[in-house]
């Protein structure tokens, strides 16, 4: 089965990026993380698809705020993590690890539980004209990994990326739920400077054009991304003297949890 994927960026204050996956024989198609609700609705109305579901890939309000406003104008069933449950209201249909979302004839989703930015963040794994495809929430962000000061814990988010994303496909186009890649490369430059790989995507992606949308694929992350590059050298040459007391042969595990924490309070001098 094949699915079509429809990106938007509609210009939130947090950079949402956000996805419409339908059918191309029945044009039934889901929401996924709809914040901007009133784009949502333009871009299907554009493309003439029918709104049947909206999917939530955690319950953080940025994502699974506007599931009462979709359900009210679209008529739409709401799915959403079974951990999240108990936090969100009117949910329709709750996902778990495994479970498969059918749209229309020849689209679907698969759901990976994926703990850590949150302990009931999913992602969903696809295939577009054979091209697999990861929307990924705010578990993984191309250049970086969610954050885990709002209901998540960083180990938790460790062991789902060594899990449940390193074996995934190098090939696969990363889906995230925000635009954050420029001040990610950032970042990576920042804790791993002599990586090339990091300067040359940089390079790229500010030769874009504004209204240009850039996705990553997995295997570019492996080469940029610094939170799936804990055990590379550069990292452990430079991450000690970031975070005095960490020892540069420390285990992966640790050295994750120590970026992420360092991430959380890094200041960012450079105009986006």
């Amino acid at each position: 089965m094949t699915a079509k994927v429809l990106p938007l960026r509609p210009g939130t204050p947090f950079d949402h990026f956000h996805y419409i996956v339908y059918c191309p024989e029945t044009r039934e198609a889901a929401a996924i993380d709809p914040f901007d609700d009133a784009a949502i609705r333009a871009a299907a109305a554009a493309h003439r698809l029918d709104l049947k579901m909206v999917v939530n890939t955690h319950e953080h309000w940025d994502h699974a705020g506007r599931n009462a406003a979709m359900k009210a104008s679209d008529n739409v069933q709401i799915l959403a993590p079974h951990a999240a449950a108990g936090t969100l209201q009117d949910i329709d249909r709750t996902l778990k690890d495994g479970d498969v979302i059918r749209i229309g004839n020849a689209a679907e989703l698969k759901v990976i539980a994926t703990p850590g930015h949150t302990m009931a963040s999913i992602c969903l794994a696809g295939s577009e004209g054979g091209t697999p495809f990861l929307i990924s929430g705010d578990t993984l962000f191309a250049g970086g990994a969610g954050n885990c000061g709002y209901g998540g814990h960083a180990p938790s988010l460790y062991a789902t990326l060594v899990a449940k994303i390193a074996p995934l496909a190098d090939e696969t186009i990363l889906y995230p739920g925000h635009d954050y890649l420029a001040r990610n490369l950032r970042f990576a430059d920042h804790v791993d400077p002599g990586n090339e790989d990091v300067r040359a995507v940089a390079d790229d992606l500010a030769r874009l054009p504004a209204d240009r949308l850039h996705f990553t694929t997995l295997a570019e992350e492996r080469r940029i991304n610094p939170f799936l590059r804990c055990g590379s050298s550069g990292l452990r040459r430079t991450l000690p003297s970031l975070a005095p007391g960490l020892d540069p042969a420390a285990e992966e595990s640790e050295m994750f949890v120590t970026l992420r924490a360092y991430r959380d309070h890094w200041a960012d001098t450079i105009a986006a």
